[in-house]
């Protein structure tokens, strides 16, 4: 099974001063790396040893990539036969970058107790970590950015290097209380140094990743516990959670039990639970419940209203690709493109209403303008695109023949099915998002339209014209 733990040591930054990690158990005997002309035989000077591609190449970002997707046993077999002596590091700074990703693939398969103390504090992270720079923002974290954390870390503090130690002895001991203790302190530690840590030649964003792995550290052992309870502990798996009942009241004990302690922001519990949801802007009934306030300019003022900022974010980016979607299925009516476009529609609608139901959108708030913005825009794209849409059914009208129509696979009908689901769709939600008026004059052609007498097929032949007619009525919801 692929490990979730792959992180990829940067080159392009320095920690002050850089601290090179050490294996997991430095008194394991470890195999010497083999020479490069056989057994016993003396390295090679660098002037004739094997070509090897430059550690900016990019197949070295491909083998690091790979070295991420081995299983753990040949992951550890691979990192033995590379050893971590000298010689590596002399002949091949890409092949060190390989040999400290395989250190950090250590102890993947076995329990806790066999990890290193960075992949234990890590998991403390899981539920807000995210792979890709597209997807970070408020409420998550980079997984690139842990390395050069850890890094800077460790070399900045003498006490994480002591506890790093005696993590260590307590692992290859089976110390359990002793490793809880040291995750505890550790943890405080990490949190307390991320406000002043110092990295060189880094991103703004991960300048920012490590505030926000400190404020997550702040909660220390109390918030695993409450992540564990909640079942929002791991990293976020598609299709994600449902919220019940059992969740929305654990959260509400968790958050102002959390929110006694002064070294961590709570809000960010409501991060994890947003990110493994299924439905991300349900995370307002838990600010209803919380908060006991449906008042927009109370919500504004209150601890949670990042989430509210970061749901009215999502939002207007589902308001954006429902908008992007319906143009291009109005200029290239295909099925897919049409059903694409009720999906984004629909999703938007679905989003904006389960938002007004727990919250009193005023448009003297910038949450409610926002909201009222992003919804004109669209209903004012759906009403001047109908007749695009309509004229997808009229043209399979027009040139309906029983034997190149007639099949329920024809791309012309399915072309009109999808559009008579639009627009069916579009009419449940017309009256609540201001964009009812023109459906009259349209539902009356579509009627007229489909109302034609077709001929029937010659012979025997079944007459595939009533099913297809029904099909189409029913998407409108005509029938």
């Amino acid at each position: 099974m692929r490990s979730r733990w792959q992180y990829t040591p940067t080159t392009d930054h320095v920690a002050v001063p850089p601290v090179i990690g050490e294996p997991v158990d430095a008194a394991a005997p470890r195999p010497a790396a083999p020479a490069a002309g056989g057994a016993g035989a003396e390295p090679l000077p660098p002037s004739q040893s094997p070509s090897q591609p430059k550690p900016e190449d990019p197949r070295w970002q491909q083998l690091l990539a790979l070295v991420s997707q081995l299983p753990p046993d040949k992951a550890e077999k691979l990192r033995e036969m590379l050893g971590g002596d000298g010689l590596v590091m002399a002949n091949s700074e890409g092949l060190g970058q390989v040999l400290k990703a395989l250190e950090l693939r250590r102890g993947d398969e076995g329990a806790a107790a066999g990890e290193p103390l960075m992949r234990r504090i890590c998991q403390l992270l899981e539920p807000f970590l995210v792979d890709e720079d597209a997807d970070a923002g408020a409420g998550r974290i980079r997984r690139t950015s842990l390395v050069p954390w850890w890094e800077a870390s460790l070399a900045q503090s003498p006490a994480i290097q002591d506890i790093d130690q005696q993590y260590r002895r307590a692992i290859r001991e089976k110390l359990g209380a002793e490793r809880e203790r040291l995750e505890g302190e550790a943890m405080a530690e990490l949190a307390r140094r991320a406000r002043t840590l110092t990295i060189r030649n880094i991103a703004q964003a991960v300048i920012e990743d490590v505030r926000r792995i400190g404020i997550i550290l702040g909660g220390g052992m109390a918030l695993a516990k409450v992540l564990t309870e909640l079942g929002v502990d791991g990293a976020p798996e598609a299709p994600g959670i449902e919220l019940d009942e059992p969740i929305v009241r654990r959260f509400g004990r968790a958050y102002e039990a959390l929110g006694a302690e002064r070294t961590f922001d709570p809000v960010w519990l409501g991060h994890a639970v947003m990110n493994h949801l299924a439905r991300p802007w349900e995370v307002v009934t838990l600010i209803h419940r919380v908060t006991g306030c449906t008042d927009v300019h109370m919500l504004e003022q209150t601890e949670l209203a990042p989430l509210v900022d970061r749901t009215m974010e999502q939002m207007i980016t589902v308001a954006g690709r429902a908008q992007k979607a319906i143009k291009e299925a109005s200029r290239h009516p295909t099925a897919a493109a049409i059903e694409a476009a009720a999906r984004g529609a629909v999703l938007y609608f679905d989003l904006a209403e389960a938002i007004a139901r727990e919250i009193k959108l005023e448009r003297s708030s910038h949450w409610g303008q926002a909201y009222m913005a992003s919804r004109k825009n669209l209903s004012d794209l759906i009403a001047d695109t109908l007749e695009d849409f309509e004229a997808v059914i009229g043209d399979f009208l027009d040139d309906w023949t029983a034997d190149a129509h007639g099949q329920d696979d024809h791309p012309g009908f399915l072309a009109a099915v999808a559009a008579a689901d639009f627009l069916g769709a579009m009419k449940l939600r017309a009256t609540r998002h201001g964009f009812g008026m023109p459906f009259t004059a349209l539902e009356r052609r579509l009627q007229d339209s489909l109302g034609r007498v077709m001929k029937r097929p010659k012979g025997n032949a079944p007459d595939p014209w009533p099913g297809q007619k029904r099909r189409l009525l029913g998407g409108l919801r005509l029938i």
